[in-house]
């Protein structure tokens, strides 16, 4: 099979490439995708350029988790009523080296979730990471009684789903976005109070949060940037609030004010998409779908590329002037 790899990190036109591997062979749970599209993922961009660390300590990585396909080989004969339907991936693992981004897959069967007649290929392509993500901040130890959430950088892909996840959900949601444009697809979303962080500070964000709960605050906050946000978290947090981040894209390594959260019993969770189990996924991919037949979901802006294109849908996820998603066509 053709499939995009690198073996070094560094720019993607710089190490991507595209090569010959050998077609994977499915065992137990397994089943092999022919890969329609493969979706990209700033993990997957951050890994690649080498953000967390330079080092690959793989001799070569197939990247990406996100994708749609047909599948086209089981392990077991019960699964062959499988073969030629077409999935969407929630769950690809990020420490896989064989990723999406090739003519085939192989991967847990229980990670395909059926693509919905009214969804396009390039729509599904994008899901997996997303909802999943999207779906544990807003519902994770969720209570009874939860009325506000802040969503940072509500323009964000992730975002895009909280929000509407967030709405669907009957909550008030407060969002951060830096222009105008973002505000009016915020807006679209249902987001209840929108603030330009460019032109606010942090005192005047805490004061409008304040001003917008009556003195309440919110009772979550879901955080793509934590430790650019690190202060103004504990200031808009009920006690006993609950942080959902699933980035902290802006400072790698935040210093932690505990005093400032240690009074209010702050709890601080780490999203990670890719450990959810498959029970999970299939809870997230379900609750999505349904979404979807009923045309209740929008999805955020999709950049296509060709496959022998793919350094430059990296390039878009890592343009902080780009707002969306991109995904890289690999066959029909």
């Amino acid at each position: 099979m053709r499939a995009v790899y690198y073996v070094k990190t560094g720019k993607a036109k710089e190490v991507l490439n595209l090569g010959s591997f050998d077609d994977p062979i499915p065992r137990k749970n397994q089943v092999v995708l022919k890969i329609n599209y493969s979706s990209v993922n700033p993990a997957d961009t951050k890994k690649r350029s080498g953000w967390i660390s330079k080092k690959l300590n793989e001799q070569f990585v197939i990247p990406h988790s996100d994708g749609c396909g047909e599948v086209v080989d089981v392990f077991s004969k019960s699964d062959k009523k499988m073969i030629g339907k077409k999935f969407w991936i929630c769950g690809g693992s990020k420490e896989n080296i064989l990723g999406t981004c090739a003519q085939y897959y192989c991967t847990n069967k229980n990670h395909l979730i059926p693509i919905p007649k009214n969804t396009s290929l390039i729509e599904a392509s994008c899901l997996g990471v997303p909802v999943a993500t999207a779906y544990f901040s807003v519902f994770s130890d969720f209570k009874l009684g939860e009325k506000y959430v802040f969503v940072s950088g509500g323009a964000g892909a992730v975002s895009n789903y909280a929000i509407q996840f967030a709405k669907i959900n009957g909550l008030k949601v407060i969002t951060t976005v830096s222009s105008n444009y973002k505000r009016t697809i915020c807006k679209t979303l249902g987001a209840d109070l929108i603030l330009n962080y460019k032109k606010l500070d942090q005192k005047e964000i805490i004061e409008a949060v304040k001003d917008y709960t009556k003195g309440e605050n919110v009772d979550r906050c879901i955080e793509v940037d934590f430790g650019y946000n690190i202060n103004l978290l504990p200031n808009i947090l009920k006690r006993n609030g609950i942080i959902c981040s699933y980035s902290s894209s802006s400072i790698l390594k935040p210093i932690f004010p505990y005093y400032l959260y240690a009074p209010k019993g702050i709890n601080i969770k780490i999203v990670q998409a890719f450990l959810h189990n498959n029970s999970y996924l299939k809870k997230v991919g379900n609750f999505t779908n349904s979404l979807m037949i009923k045309g209740k979901l929008r999805h955020p802006k999709i950049k296509s590329y060709e496959f022998k294109s793919a350094y430059k849908a990296h390039d878009y996820i890592e343009n902080s002037k780009k707002i969306g998603k991109s995904t890289i066509f690999i066959s029909n």
